[in-house]
């Protein structure tokens, strides 16, 4: 049975493009030992160089014009009823079938999967917040949410199992979307930080490492790695930052990095308006090494989303010892409450008031957990176990019609 990963992203999108760069380097170690037949297929040239830099090889599909034009009409359903009509076959699955794959996991939510009329796959989803929480502008312009649906609708039952990375992430799409159980499979989001290289790690250029060196030492840094969506609530730290500023407490220092998505010049005017220039400052997009300085260097993270249950913050916090104020309205698993500091994400004075009563001996506690947590479920073992179940039972499954 041949087996094939597809790696889609771009270094744009850090957090999604880098938990799949991370799972595939983990996968990797293992495939080299296992007696099945396995390939990895980047959608770009530029992919493919990336992973030669750890040793993987990798098949490069690209797309031609024609693919460009399907992907843009499949979003219209009146042209997906008109493809299956006539029976259009993607190149996507051409593809597939020249090289002889039997089973292929999409390690990102690729729309490629909605073209696999008769290739099985398993898929990543990684959220469904779209349909939680449908009131932010990432989820209503262009018709964001008919086309997560319309998507959604079709993968979720033609797959042959569904990863996502907790819990609540499978009873959503039970409760939602009425899938089976069985067909869901959770495994924890790894993240890529904690397993840079060495030469990753010293890779920080001038401009960062004097951002770095310009960091204030009298002050506590507390960094928010998220891009600005409207539904990560950059304002949050805003609204606490003011109440800091009104009762006169200066301990702190935010940090805000990460790519514009929309809020960006939002969040820079109201910083300016409310003279919260010695407060908080942001970074956009930084690399990857130096968000793994910020985490070194800083004394707590935040991260008020209204999307989750679970962010990459989150596990690296976990990772790098460091207390997360963690939205808490999102997470339903006790496990990982015993780990967060809580925040209401509705109430600045929430944090305001964590910030004013932080006790050494429970941020410890939390560390301790967040940490013991981490090392558990986190592994390249345990996801190796997760993918290698997976292809096991399909493995006897297709044994119904081939050899």
């Amino acid at each position: 049975m041949k087996t094939a990963f597809l790696i889609e992203g771009s270094p744009k999108n850090p957090g999604g493009y880098n938990q799949v760069i991370n799972t595939v380097k983990f996968l990797n170690t293992y495939t080299k030992t296992d007696t099945n037949d396995f390939v990895f297929i980047v959608n770009n040239r530029s992919l493919a160089v990336k992973l030669e830099k750890f040793g993987i090889n990798s098949i490069v599909y690209k797309k031609g014009l024609l693919d460009k034009v399907f992907d843009y009409l499949f979003d219209l359903d009146l042209f997906y009823k008109l493809f299956i009509k006539i029976n259009l076959q993607h190149s996507f699955v051409k593809f597939l079938k020249k090289i002889n794959i039997d089973l292929i996991f999409f390690l990102s939510p690729s729309k490629l999967a909605f073209f696999c009329n008769d290739i099985n796959f398993v898929i990543n989803i990684w959220d469904i917040d779209h349909k939680k929480n449908s009131i932010f502008p990432e989820h209503k312009k262009d018709y964001v949410f008919e086309k997560r649906e319309l998507f959604l609708n079709n993968v979720l039952f033609k797959s042959f199992k569904v990863i996502v990375a907790h819990e609540e992430n499978k009873k959503d799409l039970i409760n939602l979307y009425s899938c089976k159980k069985e067909h869901i499979v959770v495994q924890d989001f790894i993240p890529y930080l904690p397993n840079m290289s060495v030469d990753e790690v010293s890779n920080i250029n001038r401009n960062e490492a004097s951002l770095l060196e310009n960091l204030p030492n009298d002050k506590k840094i507390i960094i928010y790695p998220a891009t600005f969506w409207a539904h990560k609530n950059h304002k949050y730290i805003i609204d606490t930052a003011c109440l800091l500023k009104e009762n006169n407490n200066d301990n702190f220092y935010f940090i805000l990095c990460g790519s514009d998505k929309g809020t960006n010049s939002y969040i820079n005017k109201l910083i300016v308006q409310n003279n919260l220039e010695n407060l908080i400052k942001i970074y956009n997009l930084v690399s990857d090494a130096m968000l793994e300085k910020l985490y070194h260097k800083c004394y707590a993270v935040v991260m008020p989303t209204d999307t989750g249950p679970t962010n990459l913050p989150l596990y690296e916090s976990m990772y790098f010892k460091k207390p997360i104020f963690y939205s808490n309205k999102i997470l339903n698993d006790k496990k990982l409450n015993d780990i967060i500091m809580p925040i209401n994400t509705k109430d600045p004075h929430s944090f305001f008031t964590s910030l004013n009563d932080l006790n050494d001996e429970k941020i410890f506690e939390k560390i301790k957990l967040g940490y013991d947590y981490y090392n558990k479920n986190c592994s390249q073992k345990k996801l190796w176990e997760t993918y290698i179940s997976i292809i096991n039972e399909f493995k006897n499954e297709i044994t119904k019609w081939k050899d």
